[in-house]
């Protein structure tokens, strides 16, 4: 039997087991704009060879997806689903250990607040020789890199990234170069942000044509890091000094998306290089005076900014994830502590406060802040409180870190046992009795 005429009875038995809505699907083809819903899933059927590696990338649209990998027997082999809600790229690499189609899903996540409808953009991509030989060869240079407690080296790539620009004459050349020059170069560090915060190509160039004023004029800023290891040293030697059961991570300083001065994976403290070393002086006009201007502007003094965020994000590492399995289910009052204890512990080990404008402004209306937080106590949302630079009006955003600070100063204040303080504020898994042990309500009704 001649083999093409083989190869379609093949793949239409196979489309006939997985049901008759499944399609193939060609590598290195990309199928845009396909339209999925709650009433019916998207399958595929693509034939993988043993020993090759491939890249599978479904960039959601408006719709929160899941993907499922399975082989010709529908035995699940993987499932991807990243914490980037309904826009985004969910993606994952596989190398088969032997040569057969296999059944791609992509499902759309029953969730509360997820779209009914959404399009999705579907690549498959087998990887080359020479990427994956620039990818041993780039692996090889970074292991110096990966040895250090403190990696910089981000840093340089994305600004080579960026001087390269000049160079390109086309979209698809911007995003090469963010891609080839920083991304593919990343550190192991580099690598958790990538993850955490979902960088993508796209997305810096993006960016960096939104904000081309601020990136330039941040640009000096961000070498400071390149002597940050004494004040990581410093950090972790007054943090040992307070809480005895400290455990030192790596931190990697990085270029990101304007979004986020700092974050934690299981070994790194990630911080968000741009936005951590912004001061006053930094050009913000692109950013029309917004809350968020407004917290990039404050403070002029780069290394003391530099190590406020390292001093906060290295508290995140330190905190209990569970909560007690006996405390009363308190949402919203958990969230504002995590972060909030962050900036008290960190000001004890930086010798600063690191969100200056929500303190001077929660100074101010301490009380009234108080009254109005009480009404929201244990609510799921956070909106209110947290995270909130898009949409907060005529005050500061993430006044929720104050109350959290403030609480925690209060039950310092009043425990006789210091270092046992730090201990349990760090340690805390009962929002309701933390609250009550804090005697912070009790202070606010005087």
């Amino acid at each position: 039997m001649n083999r093409t005429i083989l190869a379609i009875l093949l793949v239409l038995t196979i489309t006939f087991s997985f049901g008759q809505t499944t399609q193939t699907i060609e590598l290195n083809k990309e199928y845009s704009n396909v339209n999925l819903d709650k009433t019916q899933n998207l399958n595929y059927i693509l034939r993988l060879e043993k020993g090759g590696l491939y890249a599978i990338s479904v960039l959601q649209q408006g719709i929160d997806v899941k993907l499922i990998l399975s082989d010709e027997n529908n035995k699940q082999i993987l499932d991807k689903d990243s914490p980037n809600g309904q826009n985004g790229y969910e993606k994952f690499e596989y190398s088969p250990l032997e040569s057969k189609l296999f059944h791609l899903k992509i499902e759309r996540l029953e969730e509360d607040g997820n779209s009914e409808k959404g399009q999705v953009t579907i690549l498959v991509k087998k990887i080359s020789k020479a990427e994956i030989q620039l990818r041993e060869k780039n692996k090889k240079e970074l292991e110096p890199e990966n040895k250090k407690t403190v990696q910089t080296l981000d840093i340089d790539h994305f600004w080579e990234a960026f001087d390269n620009l000049k160079k390109c004459k086309t979209r698809k050349d911007s995003i090469q170069s963010f891609q080839t020059l920083y991304l593919d170069r990343g550190t192991d560090g580099l690598l958790d942000f990538i993850e955490a915060r979902q960088f993508t190509a796209e997305k810096f160039v993006n960016t960096v044509a939104r904000f081309p004023k601020f990136y330039n004029s941040i640009r000096k800023n961000t070498y400071e890091v390149k002597n940050a290891v004494p004040l990581v040293e410093e950090i972790v030697a007054n943090f040992q000094q307070i809480y005895p059961n400290f455990k030192p991570k790596k931190v990697c300083f990085a270029i990101g998306l304007v979004n986020t001065g700092g974050t934690v994976s299981d070994k790194f403290l990630l911080i968000g290089t741009e936005v951590s070393t912004s001061t006053k002086n930094i050009d913000l006009s692109e950013f029309n005076n917004s809350a968020y201007s407004q917290q990039l502007a404050s403070g002029d003094n780069v290394i003391q900014k530099i190590k406020n965020i390292i001093a906060h994000e290295y508290v995140h590492t330190q905190q209990i994830r569970t909560d007690d399995k006996n405390a009363i289910r308190c949402d919203l009052l958990y969230a504002v502590m995590q972060e909030g204890f962050c900036d008290f512990i960190g000001e004890l080990t930086s010798g600063s406060q690191i969100n200056l404008v929500a303190q001077e402004y929660g100074d101010k209306h301490e009380a009234e802040l108080w009254k109005e937080f009480k009404n929201e106590l244990c609510n799921e949302s956070i909106k209110n409180w947290l995270y909130n630079y898009s949409t907060v009006k005529d005050k500061p955003a993430d006044l929720g870190y104050y109350i959290g600070y403030k609480i925690a100063e209060e039950y310092y204040k009043n425990a006789t046992d210091k270092k046992q303080a730090v201990t349990d504020i760090i340690e805390m898994n009962d929002p309701i009795k933390f609250l009550q042990a804090s005697k912070y309500d009790q202070k606010q009704k005087k």
